[in-house]
């Protein structure tokens, strides 16, 4: 084989431009990349429809119901369905309002990974397009030099000056050689990889882009679903009072004594719920068997653990209900769990009117019950009692130092406590060691709201029957009752750490 033959020179020489050409075309990303597909964004049209008021009697109504005590009592449970029904609402659009915010969460804590990922992509793809322009100027070099001395690098033309020394030539030619085809091979890899680089990083922008747009779309729904709710808890105050009034006027009372009765109808209506939640979770089969503790004294129930009427600490809106009935088993939710013994508490009667303070506007917050101590999960419900109230605040995606949503303040109180916590409230509650039933909750455990497996909410549990969250950002982080909170679709059963 001649190494100096001119069809050797040129096929080199024209193997060497060709290849430069092809490397110095731009790299472009690969048409019809897909875009990341959106976060499961619920379906909140119809939830932020806020439920129309309810037909509040006129006076003429009120006087005529007075002319017989049939027709009294008739009107009156007619107004203790219409406070029923406020309460329903405002629950509703509270409910709606925490689904959304939580979507509105999750979709910043997809921003930000996307985000990650696409500056990861881009560091990728720049240091990919050093190389290629490194190898083709090496490139660049050696098809110079074998155009200027006929396919021969000018080092090799002692290796031809027939001094005799011929093996020795012959080898060291075959190595020059073979470096110039992996100088080639490099070339061509780091081409191919700067493209396929280039184009992984324009895909990972563009889903990070998609991510920004969801947030944006996120945040208005939110927004609209925090107006929807501060105007049904408007408008049910605005109907409580006239109602209220009312009931007063017909039996012959006074307001006071009439809003306590009804506060009382509240409480037993929002104790009811809960207890149906706790049958479900014993009436169920377990999400986990042979994973459930055994059960914890009865005073850790929260179903049964308030002696004392329930306090609504959210805000001053009269607490949800739903029409008075008996105990009974809710339908199961899509997780469900090993049967537990979880006795319901009887109802609470209706207290007699007797005499009470002047108004009834919701209660106040309450102070946060002394948690059962012991545990490393005392230590993570002391830091979530620490952030309740200024200056701590709710925040779209917060995880601190100061801003929080609900499932960042439990990761951050967790974190505290040496426990590593996921991110969201669903992956909160799956990827816990083991789930109870609620009533066998404990100090420290987990509560959720939703349906499996997309649970919205997640709270930690301060025995009492109270849990400590970052609710929204019109009420903050706060302690609420659970009762409150039941019929939210509350999910029958704890997630323990």
């Amino acid at each position: 084989m001649s190494w100096t033959g001119p069809g050797r020179s040129t096929a080199v020489l024209c193997t060497a431009v060709a290849l430069l050409g092809a490397l110095a075309q731009p790299a472009q990303a690969a048409p019809g990349a897909p875009s990341p597909a959106r976060l499961s964004p619920a379906s909140l049209t119809q939830l932020l429809r806020v439920p129309a008021s309810p037909e509040v009697p006129s006076p003429e109504e009120i006087a005529a119901a007075k002319s017989t005590e049939s027709a009294t009592a008739e009107q009156v449970t007619r107004i203790d369905r219409l406070l029923a029904e406020a309460a329903g609402a405002q629950e509703t659009s509270l409910a709606t309002s925490l689904e959304a915010n939580n979507a509105y969460s999750e979709a910043l804590v997809e921003l930000q990974l996307r985000d990650e990922a696409a500056e990861l992509a881009a560091a990728k793809a720049a240091a990919a397009g050093a190389e290629q322009q490194k190898t083709r100027k090496q490139i660049g070099q050696l098809a110079g030099d074998l155009y200027r001395n006929g396919g021969l690098n000018p080092a090799l033309s002692t290796f031809v000056s027939g001094d005799g020394r011929a093996l020795q030539q012959a080898a060291t030619l075959e190595a020059v050689t073979a470096g110039r085809t992996r100088a080639f091979q490099a070339a061509e890899t780091a081409a191919v990889a700067a493209e396929s680089l280039t184009a992984a990083a324009a895909e990972t922008q563009g889903a990070a882009d998609e991510a920004a747009r969801t947030a944006e779309s996120r945040k208005v729904e939110a927004q609209r679903a925090s107006d929807a709710q501060r105007r049904a808890v408007s408008d049910a105050q605005a109907q409580r009072t006239v109602l209220v009034d009312q009931l007063a006027n017909l039996r012959n009372t006074t307001v006071a004594l009439e809003s306590a009765r009804v506060d009382a109808l509240d409480r037993q209506r929002q104790q009811e719920r809960l207890a149906a939640v706790t049958v479900a979770a014993a009436e169920s089969p377990s999400p986990q068997p042979n994973r459930v503790d055994a059960a914890p004294p009865a005073a850790a129930a929260p179903a049964a653990a308030d002696a004392q009427p329930a306090r609504d600490v959210v805000s001053e809106r009269p607490a949800p209900a739903t029409p008075a009935a008996p105990p009974a088993p809710a339908p199961a939710p899509a997780s469900a769990p090993t049967p537990a013994p979880a006795p319901a508490p009887a109802p609470a009667p209706a207290p007699a009117p007797a005499p009470a303070p002047a108004a009834a506007p919701a209660p106040g917050p309450a102070p946060a019950p002394a948690p059962i101590s012991g545990g490393s999960n005392q230590t993570a419900i002391s830091v979530a009692l620490s952030k309740v109230g200024a200056p701590y605040f709710y925040q779209y995606g917060g995880t601190g130092a100061r801003g929080f949503d609900c499932s960042g303040l439990v990761q951050n109180a967790f974190s505290a406590a040496g426990k590593a916590l996921p991110r969201t409230a669903a992956q909160q509650f799956a990827q816990a060691p083991v789930h109870v039933p609620i009533s066998q909750a404990l100090p420290g455990d987990l509560l959720v709201w939703g349906s499996a497996p997309g649970f919205y909410h997640v709270a930690i549990y301060l025995g009492g029957g109270r849990v400590v969250q970052a609710l929204s950002p019109e009420d903050g982080i706060t302690v609420t009752d659970l009762a409150y909170m039941s019929g939210m679709q509350l999910h029958p059963y704890a997630a323990r750490y």
